[in-house]
């Protein structure tokens, strides 16, 4: 087999600038375009949990860290969306690519940080909106053992 694939690594980007009526994994696919495959999106960007940015994850062969910024079209305006790529949480381990015949799957590295895991972070932030809404004691024990459910199921 002649066959040799380029070596690509899996980048989480961060999409900033998104207005809320562009929202969406087609948008996200486009804005990624020229950096590199768009693989997936994080849950709380395609159930709109965060709207501050969107997360996306690609593959790239580009050894560089991404930072660009990409100029599009929305609704007849132009409009800059910046791109960076998340680093910081686990310096130097890539996400895992796993190349299947038909597909393309993508996950993270078993050892990167909990912190850098986006449905913790979701759920964190639920737990102090919450809080901050005013919510009796036991209400917040519910969610603080939901939190821990998913850290002891990574």
């Amino acid at each position: 087999d002649n066959k040799v694939l380029p070596y690509q690594r899996g980048v989480w980007v961060r999409l900033y600038g998104i207005s809320l009526h562009a929202w969406s994994v087609d948008f996200f696919k486009l804005c990624v375009l020229d950096c590199g495959r768009f693989l997936r999106a994080d849950s709380c960007s395609t159930d709109k949990d965060r709207l501050d940015f969107a997360r996306v994850l690609i593959a790239t062969s580009d050894l560089e860290i991404v930072k660009r910024v990409e100029t599009v079209l929305v609704d007849g305006i132009l409009v800059e969306i910046k791109i960076v790529e998340e680093w910081g949480y686990a310096i130097g381990e890539d996400t895992c690519l796993f190349e299947d015949e038909n597909d393309s799957e993508a996950s993270q590295s078993d050892n990167e940080a909990v912190p850098g895991d986006p449905d913790v972070r979701c759920n964190v932030d639920m737990l102090v909106d919450k809080l901050a809404d005013g919510l009796d004691e036991e209400d917040c024990i519910e969610v603080q053992e939901k939190i821990v459910e998913q850290l002891s199921n990574q």
